[in-house]
């Protein structure tokens, strides 16, 4: 669950540095589709995790419970107990179709 933590925070500097550039410098395209889909869909949910205690608890909680064997559907069920962090699973699993896949691809890359 940290990766979640860190790839929201990630997106939140991406999305600051978009904002503070000036119109002449360009903008460059994000082009991981995992952040893509957090940053068009979830940005919201994820910006509310990242700033609560307990949902990182959660968080931290589910990864240590499932580890690489995390799915969409055991993010749904143990997220379950915490408001926040069932907002953000709840919004990837609606958004982010193929997040289980990448997921799972980037966990067999390590």
């Amino acid at each position: 669950m940290k990766k979640f933590l860190v790839l929201a925070f990630l997106v939140l500097c991406i999305t600051a540095k978009k904002h503070h550039k000036s119109e002449d410098e360009g903008s460059t395209e994000q082009t991981d589709p995992m952040v893509q889909c957090l940053s068009q869909n979830c940005m919201n949910e994820a910006f509310g995790c990242f700033f609560d205690e307990e949902c990182g608890k959660t968080m931290e909680a589910c990864d240590a419970e499932h580890g690489e064997n995390m799915n969409m559907e055991n993010l749904a069920s143990c997220t379950s107990n915490n408001e926040l962090a069932s907002a953000f699973a709840n919004c990837m699993q609606t958004n982010c179709a193929s997040f289980e896949q990448v997921m799972r691809f980037f966990n067999r890359r390590k």
